[in-house]
């Protein structure tokens, strides 16, 4: 028979040697995955989103994490989780942490998140959310989730 915590912990072996680093992840009441992060020296709760092609930001908290943007830069429009249409800013030159990764000079897109907000609230949930940190930051990252210690491993 297979012991499943012997295996979780060859896997956070194997993970450690190849020189990942083990971020704790939590799940919330509506089964998003959320994880603590800095953008730019300033602490929030990201929601870890597999399915986003972009890291956003909620750009009611642009200033707060000193996310420089012009709204003259919005040239596309967003949607998901219910928002559908919205104007999306990009901000550059961001220092985004995750426990010890790191990664600099990153694009973040700022939008509004209130149909986030709004969704998860409805849900239940009561955590605020910062953003959602998605596949452009994940892949470079080659990111491995480990749901069974709900570890988030990133390799820097």
């Amino acid at each position: 028979m297979i012991d499943k915590q012997q295996e979780t912990s060859d896997l956070q072996t194997f993970l450690d040697k190849q020189g990942y680093v083990a971020i704790p992840i939590a799940e919330n009441i509506s089964g998003h995955l959320l994880v603590e992060a800095q953008v730019n020296g300033i602490a929030g709760l990201f929601i870890v989103d597999t399915g986003a092609g972009g890291t956003v930001v909620d750009l009611a908290r642009a200033e707060e994490l000193n996310l420089i943007h012009e709204k003259d830069d919005a040239t596309f429009t967003g949607a998901g989780a219910g928002g559908q249409g919205l104007e999306v800013c990009p901000s550059l030159g961001n220092t985004i942490e995750i426990g010890n990764y790191i990664t600099r000079d990153f694009t973040i897109s700022l939008m509004s998140l209130q149909h986030v907000s709004e969704s998860l609230t409805k849900l239940g949930a009561e955590e605020e959310i910062t953003g959602v940190i998605g596949v452009d930051l994940l892949k470079p990252a080659k990111a491995i989730i480990d749901y069974s210690k709900m570890m988030l491993y990133l390799l820097p």
